[in-house]
């Protein structure tokens, strides 16, 4: 209830303090700008005034647990997108794609082999994906 009062007697103070400040206002050419910095003046006290109830009240926002991705997954995901994406853009049909990595000394992903299920031919797989084909193992599986 304390608290209440206080932003109440806070929310009035500023109306008198204001309104009176306003009438005072000259006529002319400042009179815009003295009447806007006053309204500013009052929105900035309003907004004061609610914050002195704010600070006293106990409020517990809690951050929502993020889960994280490991870094071998979306190195996975990844060249099994670039991979995809050039059967595909080459016009290479294709079911499926799995990409084996392997784990160094340093925690450090290595691609060691891509596995292609597809219906087309080992040159022309290896043809469409150009020089991905050649830094890595790519196994063709025929359907």
């Amino acid at each position: 209830m304390n608290g209440l009062s206080s932003v109440l007697t806070a929310f009035c103070a500023a109306c008198v303090l204001i309104g009176s400040l306003y009438m005072l206002c000259p006529d002319g050419a400042m009179s815009r700008t003295v009447k806007y910095t006053l309204s500013l003046v009052f929105l900035i006290s309003v907004i004061a005034s609610a914050g002195l109830g704010i600070k006293t009240a106990d409020l517990d926002l809690g951050v929502p647990e993020i889960p994280q991705t490991d870094t071998a997954e979306l190195q996975t995901a990844a060249a099994r997108y670039v991979y995809s994406y050039a059967l595909s853009s080459a016009g290479i049909e294709f079911s499926e794609i799995t990409v084996c990595t392997d784990k160094t000394a340093d925690n450090s992903i290595i691609i060691t082999k891509v596995i292609i299920k597809s219906p087309c031919t080992k040159s022309e797989i290896i043809a469409a994906l150009g020089e991905a084909a050649q830094n890595y193992e790519v196994e063709i599986i025929n359907e």
